[in-house]
């Protein structure tokens, strides 16, 4: 799915855009806008409403909005107020920083009720946004946190808080949306030169390769418009079958 990204900055002000640069990112922050069925955009408006002072700080990278359709609220390189707080746990305090709005990514997503539901569309789109702003800074899915998780206090994303096993079900995914980037890359990079009167097979190659069956030369080279000598159909078919008795072991 191609992510439909709108960039919609706020103004720079005191409350909800410092301008303050963001330090090298070490996570990804998900939360919930608490308040159901309202779209990113509304949600945006607020943030930027608090430049008024009245409201407060706070403030995010990005939000998903129910349909999947995305806004951006501050460049990445900018610091956002999504984890302010006076105590933090020893986790956050470990593996980010004394104040982790300044090395962390927020993400807010729009729901459809106060137990934080979300669309197929918005956990989709979050899926898919959380994977690539992780694969862009160097991290993994272990590197995806909960609001609850930095603060200790907060009931926010609260679907996962309260549903532990979907939080993990979600790191799951994003764990694989990052892994089938690398693979797409690999393709694209590796099998780039592949025939036109060879694409039928190209499904069946990315597939062997992200399983490991398929691998390249030892200098990052697959050369798929090659003939295949008996040696090294042999090779692939035992990587065949050590990954299909790896998976029933696992079974």
């Amino acid at each position: 799915m191609e992510l439909n990204i709108q960039s919609n900055f706020l103004t720079k002000n005191p409350y909800s855009r410092p301008g303050t640069r963001l330090q090298r990112v070490k996570g990804v922050v998900i939360h919930w806008v608490a308040n159901p069925n309202s779209t990113a955009t509304a949600n945006r408006n607020f943030f930027e409403r608090r430049k008024l002072g009245k409201s407060g700080y706070g403030s995010a990278h990005y939000i998903v909005c129910l349909d999947g359709s995305i806004i951006q609220c501050l460049p990445e390189t900018e610091m956002a107020y999504h984890v302010g707080s006076t105590t933090y746990t020893s986790a956050a305090l470990t593996r980010l920083s004394r104040y982790p709005n300044d090395c962390t990514i927020g993400i807010e997503c729009c729901h459809i009720d106060w137990d934080g539901r979300m669309t197929a569309e918005t956990w989709k789109a979050t899926v898919q946004l959380a994977a690539q702003l992780l694969k862009r800074y160097g991290l993994t899915a272990d590197d995806l946190w909960l609001h609850k998780e930095v603060v200790g206090w907060k009931d926010c994303h609260r679907w996962f808080v309260r549903n532990p096993t979907e939080w993990g079900r979600f790191k799951a995914e994003v764990a694989r949306e990052i892994k089938r980037e690398e693979v797409a890359y690999l393709m694209s990079k590796y099998f780039k030169d592949i025939p036109e009167t060879m694409a039928w097979c190209k499904d069946h190659a990315d597939s062997l390769y992200e399983k490991g069956v398929l691998k390249g030369d030892g200098q990052g080279h697959l050369k798929p418009a090659d003939p295949l000598t008996r040696a090294e159909a042999a090779v692939l078919v035992d990587r065949a079958i050590e990954y299909v008795m790896k998976e029933l072991t696992r079974k």
